[in-house]
């Protein structure tokens, strides 16, 4: 078993989780973040049956399942009714599922059983850098601190500069396509919805998700409102366009979303999302390891960013049962453990995001007639929903096994 004493950085899906997975095997970690009172920021989450696989084996699949709420089927389409996407979890499986929750609920259960496990968690203390031995790692802190650990976990997102301290070939390009976001409450004659979307061809999409409760103590019910934008427009974006013309917008797209942007009354609710493509030849260097978005951050169009850091985690405490290997035997394994999965949905994310979020002309008509009428093909459905669901470790076949 590896010496005790990991650092991670960062307290979000990935870290967090990380630290209880390690926690439960008997790895002493702690937890760095730089920001002095974190909250949980971030859109709507869909957990795959993957991420619920990992929640379940961390005793907290009950608990989000009571925040939660279930989504059983994907369908998008366009203003003149031409259907897109319409994929339903029971055709990959009768039982499986995906649960729209908010990131905030989720990062509450991850944060509280941090806490139980009584995880040391050192809250606006930045990490600047770290050199790395033989015997282990030095932090440097922002406040001229050093701090030793027998190794290094980085956790804190797409655009880590961190990650660049680690002598592995790789890098982080970010999308040109970004998304204002926003959770508003629904209203009482609003209709049941799932997972709904609505394009005009790439440039214009609009997404739809009920995410549940913000909390166990509260009692309204939350939707996801996703609205893509270009990077060069998100800057500055309630000047120039404006909230008002910006509702007429979405409204103009797809008029049923107009009950619920009555609740949208200040830019404000609005919060911007910017993605990147991170590509690393491998994820370790030593004893130092990439996990989460710091190592695969990809666009959203797959939905599966919460679940991969989950999984992450996962898959990391399961290669501590190999003996009294040091760390940097333990990750090694790991990568080659994750290797297959998080090349295929790295190359997928490239490859779709075009068709959604982009000013082509081609990829949109192209996605309108493979998914639409491909879609309906059994093959080619399965073979969507199982991406979807997480599960997919190559084009043709592979299938992950949590």
């Amino acid at each position: 078993m590896p010496d005790p004493s990991v650092a991670i950085v960062g307290a979000g899906v990935a870290g967090a989780a990380a630290a209880v997975r390690l926690a439960e095997r008997g790895i002493a970690v702690e937890l760095y973040e730089a920001v002095p009172e974190p909250r949980p920021i971030g859109a709507g989450l869909l957990l795959q049956p993957t991420g619920q696989r990992v929640l379940a084996a961390m005793g907290l699949l009950n608990d989000a399942l009571a925040l939660g709420t279930r989504v059983d089927r994907l369908f998008g389409d366009t203003p003149s009714g031409r259907t897109v996407l319409d994929m339903s979890y029971r055709r990959f499986h009768l039982e499986a599922y995906g649960l729209g929750i908010q990131r905030g609920a989720l990062m509450e259960l991850l944060w509280r059983r941090v806490r139980q496990l009584g995880i040391p968690w050192h809250c606006g203390r930045a990490v600047e850098g770290f050199e790395q031995d033989e015997e282990g790692v030095v932090l440097r802190l922002s406040d001229g601190e050093a701090v030793w650990h027998s190794a290094l976990i980085l956790a804190n997102g797409s655009f880590s500069k961190l990650r660049e301290g680690m002598k592995v070939a790789q890098h982080a390009r970010p999308f040109p396509w970004g998304a204002v976001w926003t959770v508003l409450p629904a209203p009482p004659a609003f209709p049941q919805i799932e997972l709904r979307q609505r394009f005009h061809s790439a440039s214009q999409m609009l997404g739809l998700m009920p995410v549940g409760k913000a909390g166990a103590g509260d009692a309204e019910h939350g939707i996801n409102l996703f609205w893509s934008l270009p990077v060069a427009a998100l800057d500055g974006w309630h000047e120039r366009i404006g909230l008002d013309r910006l509702k007429q917008q979405m409204t103009a797209l797809f008029p049923d979303v107009a009950p619920l942007l009555a609740g949208l009354h200040d830019a404000a609710q609005l919060r911007e999302a910017r993605y990147a493509d991170v590509w690393m030849s491998r994820w370790h260097d030593g004893r130092v390891l990439a996990i989460g978005d710091c190592a695969h951050g990809m666009s959203p169009q797959l939905g599966q960013g919460a679940n991969m850091a989950l999984i992450d985690a996962h898959e990391l405490a399961a290669e501590l049962g190999g003996g009294r290997d040091g760390w940097p035997r333990v990750f090694a394994r790991y990568g080659r453990r994750r290797r297959a999965h998080l090349r295929f949905y790295g190359q997928a994310s490239k490859g779709l995001t075009p068709m959604f979020q982009s000013h082509a002309i081609v990829a949109p008509w192209l996605r309108d007639r493979f998914f639409g009428w491909g879609g309906r093909l059994p093959y080619i459905h399965q073979q969507s929903i199982a991406t979807l669901a997480g599960v997919k470790t190559g084009w043709l076949w592979g299938r992950l096994n949590l």
